[in-house]
């Protein structure tokens, strides 16, 4: 049995060292907390019952299937989960200010994950006199999608059947074709399983005077590249992926592994459960992935998975989208509208 012993200032980086070091199958056998000089640190040992390689050998490392990647993210819940366990009864929220309490209250009751109250808390411990606002700015970053320089201008909205890619698409669109006079703007449809969603989406493009395109075949995605030549902004409509499909696997089939350079957009609604949205995240997101557009805010009872899935993936909300309407329903978000959202359900107002 392989056993270390871990220290840290942060339980949450102490938790990707383990899972680093000794994988998702490590076992917590103990946690220690002190206090020196006024800072709290943390011991936890961890031990792995699997033996080491004998010195000199070389161990070959295959890649994971879609199966066994599963299984180690059950295996990482779990062990999330056992040391969420330990962790929690040394929370004492009696240690924070009155205003601090009161956020964490609400945060808790809106579907914050354990972990990231745990960030959350041990921040609000280290800066007591900071306001509270300042140190949860730090916890979700944002990118407003229209003011952003990005580096490509192929953009791929992906998401759950139902998020709401379509509208997303024709929206962002709109809104550049707006602030941004002269553009050129493709809008393509890669779903072929859409009937009236594709019809709604080919109608309102060149209702717009905006360019329109399908994705049928491997060949048309081929030659998407050349298509787009004159053209300043793609935004390409992504079909939803059923069971355990995984986005970057399903887009080198499709393109013969020609996809032009871009960025993928993760299209989702808080109307989506904790573990759906992680299967939806970890399937979906790839190295292309560059922010998180949430939907259909004005449908959601609570706001927590903003937090938790700023916090999993470390990608910035670039969009909110607000009621069904195509115009004046987008929102380029500031720190403000989350906490807005999550404190008070106060909804961004529309921006375009």
């Amino acid at each position: 049995m392989q056993v270390k012993t871990f220290t840290g200032t942060s339980t949450k980086d102490i938790m990707a060292r383990i899972k680093e070091e000794l994988g998702p199958d490590a076992i917590i056998l103990s946690n220690q907390k002190h206090n020196s000089k006024g800072v709290t640190c943390y011991e936890i040992m961890a031990a792995l019952d699997v033996p080491q390689p004998a010195a000199g050998t070389v161990e070959s490392v295959a890649p994971l299937g879609q199966g066994e990647a599963a299984c180690l993210r059950e295996e990482w819940t779990k062990l999330r989960k056992q040391l969420m366990a330990v962790l929690k009864p040394q929370m004492d929220i009696g240690l924070l200010t009155p205003r601090q309490q009161l956020v964490f209250e609400y945060l808790e009751r809106e579907g914050v994950k354990e972990d990231v109250l745990m960030d959350l808390w041990e921040k609000f411990r280290r800066a007591p006199e900071t306001p509270t606002l300042s140190v949860m700015n730090r916890m979700v970053g944002v990118a407003p999608w229209l003011d952003t320089p990005w580096e490509h201008k192929f953009h791929l909205l992906a998401g759950p059947f139902g998020s709401g890619k379509t509208s997303t698409a024709l929206r962002l669109a709109l809104a550049m074709k707006k602030t941004r006079r002269g553009a050129r703007i493709m809008v393509v449809n890669a779903d072929r399983s859409q009937g009236k969603g594709r019809l709604y989406l080919r109608h309102y493009t060149e209702l717009s005077g905006l360019s329109y395109r399908e994705l049928d075949n491997s060949a048309q995605w081929e030659s998407l590249r050349r298509d787009a030549e004159g053209f300043d902004l793609v935004l390409v409509d992504l079909p939803g992926l059923p069971g355990r499909q995984n986005l970057d696997s399903w887009l080198r089939d499709v393109s013969g592994g020609n996809l032009p350079p871009c960025h993928v957009h993760l299209v989702l609604s808080p109307l989506f459960g904790s573990a759906q949205m992680d299967n939806f995240v970890s399937r979906l997101r790839g190295a292309s992935t560059a922010s998180i557009i949430w939907t259909k805010l004005d449908e959601a009872c609570n706001y927590g998975e903003i937090i938790n899935q700023a916090n999993s993936t470390g990608l910035p909300v670039s969009l909110f989208s607000v009621g069904p309407d195509l115009k004046n329903t987008l929102v380029q978000p500031k720190d403000q509208d989350v906490w807005k959202l999550l404190l008070r359900h106060e909804l961004p107002l529309a921006n375009n």
